[in-house]
């Protein structure tokens, strides 16, 4: 079974949709039973949601997003 570090690695990377059908699998089953993980997925999408929005409106910079992803795998 993968752990938790590992999920979340593959969620905050750009890894996830690079990996193999089984791998895959087995994340969405590790995020199905991880009421954690899942909701780090949940707020990742969101925040990658909301950027996009912002950089729509606003026209920022396109590298806005992985910037703050990489800020909050600092803290």
């Amino acid at each position: 079974m993968i752990s938790c570090r590992n999920v979340a690695r593959l969620l905050m990377s750009d890894e996830l949709s690079t990996q193999s059908r089984w791998k895959r699998m087995e994340i969405r089953l590790h995020l199905a039973m991880c009421v954690l993980c899942s909701r780090l997925a949940r707020q990742l999408a969101l925040l990658r949601s909301g950027v996009r929005q912002m950089s729509e409106q606003d026209e920022a910079d396109p590298g806005l997003e992985d910037r703050l992803i990489r800020r909050l795998l600092e803290q």
